[in-house]
């Protein structure tokens, strides 16, 4: 589905389908925590592409151009992994069912830049690329190096830690027979983690763990007693440094609805609940939303962090907390697609202590919208960059300018596309087709990163590990290989 013609508008988005919400909800879509988560058509077909404020041929401009639009020549080949940036900032990865045309919107323009999609040829073809068996699959993936990171396996979940690259993996999980609910990934050797008893439903104790080696050896720390727990969805864990952590559960089931926030100031010993989205429950500053779904929290810091998910209103719930979770604030996103009737907005993804990015996903009568909101001031103020007709089914972000975004471009379910900003979102370019839904995007630098699967999303097909060496164009298969098995309690 590459881009043939752009023309401007003053109307806005075109029309799109409505979306499969059931298919994909946020609160599936668990983020993964940073040290502080092929299409067939006619061939040699013309591309246009966004370069600064003018759009260009990208068939006559490959040749000089690199992934992020904004090169002098072709991105670096090489066949190491991917390395992450130092710091302690966090990263993540949002996930949704995709429909419609990607469209493009200056930051300092209110023109809308249609992409109208058509099907080239191949780059990446299903037959192309070796699925793995189940053992030796993996997902949730996390590297902090080309060498050093942490991922799970497909088959039962368990956490995994690697020194070799992507391709050598060995068991690394907490020395339980429990099941695994949530892990943050702090840094290259730590991380924290809960589990639950085997079975658990209803009113459940979750264990918390931490490991400093690498998941060698994993030390119990306090326990959480939560209500309304379900194993189907669980919640989400986010760590901003060794100690600082929060929990957001999401209750079902015997009349209780909504979120819990917990908080630890000591790697998990000890657990305070700190916000609650049920209906009839107070908080203090702002009264929190009580008839929203998927509301899950993200920090940067140990006080500021955002609550996000999926409301039906005019506009998305976005809340801030400069006290750890404690009070919150209404942050407003603008402007967005009117005639909305439900809002969605994803988890934040800061990649330095200023510089962040934000999603929304609009749904109207119309059909869906995602808008792209960038902060260059540490969240105090939102400026949008970019509006498609459609939904993000991936996105990754590696520092102010560079991000990826995943598409399913036609709206009708068949192969989503990868495009690339090298702006900081202002205009995109398509990179290909990519064959498989269900990814997560994990970009180091403008040329190498990775695409393994959200665990959530696999729902039981085969598994698959991509990498791209040229920021995206074109992508191979890994076969990584799983060793150890999990320590005996």
């Amino acid at each position: 589905m590459k881009p043939d013609c752009v023309s401007a508008s003053d109307d806005g988005p075109v029309n799109g389908d409505d979306p499969d919400d059931d298919a994909l909800h946020p609160a599936r879509h668990l983020t993964r925590g940073r040290a502080g988560h092929e299409i067939r058509g006619p061939a040699g077909r013309a591309r246009r592409s966004p370069v600064g404020d003018s759009w260009i041929d990208e068939a006559a401009a490959s040749a000089t151009t690199g992934a992020a639009g904004g090169y002098d020549r072709a991105p670096p080949v090489g066949n190491g992994s991917q390395s992450h940036r130092p710091g302690s900032w966090s990263r993540r990865t949002t996930l949704a069912t995709v429909l419609g045309l990607a469209v493009a919107v200056g930051a300092a323009s209110t023109a809308v830049a249609l992409l109208e999609q058509s099907h080239p040829a191949a780059l990446v073809s299903a037959p192309a690329i070796q699925a793995l068996s189940p053992a030796d699959g993996i997902g949730n993936l996390r590297m902090f190096g080309e060498s050093t990171g942490w991922a799970q396996r497909v088959s039962d979940r368990a956490v995994l830690h690697t020194t070799q690259g992507v391709q050598r993996w060995t068991v690394a999980s907490p020395a339980t027979d429990e099941q695994l609910v949530a892990v943050a990934y702090v840094t290259p050797s730590v991380a924290r983690a809960l589990t639950v008893p085997q079975g658990s439903g209803g009113d459940a104790t979750l264990q918390a763990w931490s490991t400093q080696d690498g998941g060698t050896t994993w030390d119990p720390e306090g326990t959480l007693g939560v209500q309304g727990f379900s194993a189907s969805i669980g919640g989400a864990l986010d760590f901003v440094d060794g100690e600082h952590g929060w929990f957001s559960q999401l209750q079902i089931g015997r009349g209780l609805s909504g979120t819990v926030l917990f908080r630890t100031v000591d790697a998990g010993a000890h657990w305070t609940e700190v916000a609650d989205t049920s209906a009839g429950v107070a908080t203090a500053g702002v009264a929190l939303p009580q008839d929203c779904s998927g509301m899950t929290a993200t920090f940067i810091s140990t006080s500021t962090g955002w609550l996000t998910g999926t409301c039906q209103a005019a506009s998305p719930p976005f809340y801030v907390t400069h006290d750890g979770g404690l009070t919150w604030a209404v942050e407003t996103l603008a402007p967005l697609p009117t005639g909305s009737s439900e809002e969605t907005s994803f988890l934040p993804t800061f990649t330095s202590a200023l510089d962040g990015v934000v999603l929304t996903e609009n749904n109207g009568g119309e059909g869906a919208t995602t808008s792209m909101f960038a902060t260059v001031d540490g969240g105090h103020s939102w400026q949008l960059r970019s509006t498609s007709v459609g939904v993000p089914l991936a996105v990754d972000s590696l520092d102010r300018d560079h991000s990826w975004l995943m598409l399913d471009a036609d709206g009708v379910g068949s192969d989503p596309d990868v495009f690339v900003t090298g702006d900081g979102g202002s205009t995109w370019m398509h990179l290909n087709a990519f064959p498989y839904a269900g990814f997560t995007l994990d970009f180091v630098t403008p040329e190498m990163g990775w695409a393994a699967p959200d665990l959530g999303e696999l729902d039981g097909g085969p598994a698959y590990l991509l990498q791209t060496i040229d920021g995206g164009r074109t992508w191979t298969a890994e076969v990584p290989r799983v060793t150890g098995a999990s320590p005996a309690p």
